[in-house]
């Protein structure tokens, strides 16, 4: 009766333990489903860098922040907001630049093995005109990179639960 007792306990237990697993993945996944997308709308001017550069990321199903402002103070934000900031281009990150009355950012298409970058860009030369443009290392130096975010929202647009 004892060891009957015990298989039962045990038994009971570990389907206890499973529910309990299963109801917190739930309960993360109703939270994800309930979440608004974080990119779902663009905020920035369009015509702009900063609206070329969330369209990109939104491409890549990353996310970044909807209220950075001017280009310029785009790096502080994201810092603030947990994205990492550094001087080491990768595909799909933002170049981005202080300088000038509103900064600058841009997409960044692919890193060379050399380690020159090709960036695409909007409203580098003009409004609404997206261009493209090659950087050496040494330009490179001049310039801090953000990494975006995996956009939460789009994990879930592949699951069908």
């Amino acid at each position: 009766m004892k060891k009957i007792l015990t298989v039962l306990f045990l038994a009971v237990s570990i389907g206890l333990y499973q529910y309990a697993d299963e109801g917190v993945h739930l309960k993360n996944t109703i939270i994800i489903k309930m979440t608004p997308d974080p990119m779902a709308y663009n905020p920035y001017d369009k015509g702009q860098c900063t609206y070329y550069a969330f369209n990109k990321v939104k491409a890549d199903g990353n996310m970044i922040g909807r209220s950075w402002h001017d280009a310029k103070h785009w790096a502080d934000r994201a810092k603030e907001e947990g994205y990492q900031i550094n001087q080491k281009p990768a595909a799909g990150s933002l170049l981005q630049s202080p300088r000038g009355k509103q900064g600058h950012v841009a997409y960044v298409e692919k890193v060379y093995r050399n380690g020159n970058i090709k960036i695409t860009e909007m409203n580098y030369t003009q409004p609404y005109q997206i261009t493209s443009r090659q950087l050496t290392t040494k330009d490179i130096k001049r310039y801090q990179f953000i990494h975006p975010k995996k956009n939460p929202k789009e994990a879930d647009r592949g699951t069908s639960d």
